[in-house]
């Protein structure tokens, strides 16, 4: 959500947040929801970061997407009965307000703007969900790595690339970051990519992540 439309969403729904709303804080670490539980509820970032997990058979984590401050999850699911795809992690101390199914609804009646940026968020986590489907395919953990930056790459639109750190690339693909690193060192051995700093990479052949 944009910064203006949230606070306004907050001021000119006040009476159904505070009736069919309630707001959770989480420590870093915390788990705020498991997939043993089912999901009756959208939630909105009010303060503070989460993750969307998964666990592989292995063990490693699997973070299918960042939540941040004002982004919402639990869209696609609150009628459907269904529990939680993933864990929903806190990356660092949240504060969440969750609003329960008939509150969603009482929002839909009164609020159409609201309806609208409902269905802006199914679509957008539909787009990375498929995105997340795409990298996980592919087998060859260097080959994740290209699609990752090529995802980056369409998004950025510059063929200099941010990342956050190799640990987020590691925990976005299903690896680790020792392989990571050593995968984006063959690439850069082989001139496909330069590193430019931790967090910085030039695609030198752009024609592979196109």
């Amino acid at each position: 959500m944009q910064s203006k439309f949230f606070q306004k969403f907050l001021i000119e729904n006040k009476n159904i947040l505070e009736k069919y709303g309630k707001i959770i804080e989480v420590k870093r670490n915390d788990i705020l929801h498991s997939t043993t539980e089912e999901l009756k509820q959208v939630s909105i970032i009010l303060k503070g970061k989460l993750k969307v997990v998964k666990y592989t058979s292995e063990g490693y984590e699997q973070v299918l997407k960042y939540l941040n401050k004002n982004e919402s999850f639990g869209e696609g699911l609150i009628f459907s009965g269904e529990s939680y795809p993933s864990y929903i992690v806190a990356e660092e101390d949240s504060k969440v307000l969750e609003i329960s199914r008939k509150g969603v609804l009482e929002l839909f009646r009164e609020n159409e703007d609201f309806l609208v940026l409902y269905l802006n968020e199914i679509s957008k986590k539909l787009l990375n969900l498929s995105n997340v489907v795409d990298i996980l395919i592919i087998k060859s953990i260097k080959e994740r790595i290209i699609k990752y930056f090529s995802l980056l790459y369409k998004q950025q639109k510059s063929n200099i690339i941010y990342f956050k750190s190799k640990q987020k690339i590691a925990n976005d693909i299903g690896s680790v970051r020792e392989v990571v690193s050593r995968k984006i060192k063959e690439l850069i051995d082989e001139n496909i990519i330069e590193e430019i700093d931790k967090n910085h990479i030039k695609l030198i052949n752009l024609k592979i992540f196109e």
